[in-house]
């Protein structure tokens, strides 16, 4: 009974050794691609402070043209379903 019990753990360690190398693996990558991506963002907002800071007032006029832009768009589809139901 011992044989059988040592023979089929060493089988199924053979069996999932591979594959529980590969997800470690995988799960480095996954942590080294997250840690990247934070780097990324965080370079990116630094950057984004530092445009603000040389031109304030693009920044606004650009802040102010997405944000009206936003406005009418959902102005125009809140109309558009308002519009329908009071059709119905």
């Amino acid at each position: 009974m011992a044989t059988v019990t040592k023979t089929a753990t060493t089988a199924l360690r053979e069996y999932t050794e591979p594959v529980l190398t590969a997800v470690e693996e995988n799960m480095r990558d996954i942590r080294r691609a997250a840690v990247a991506g934070r780097h990324a963002v965080e370079d990116c907002t630094a950057e984004a402070t530092i445009q603000v800071r040389r031109h304030p007032f693009v920044s606004l006029g650009i802040a102010a043209g997405v944000g009206t832009l936003f406005g009418c768009l959902m102005g125009f589809t809140i109309g558009r379903v308002v519009g329908r139901r009071m059709s119905r």
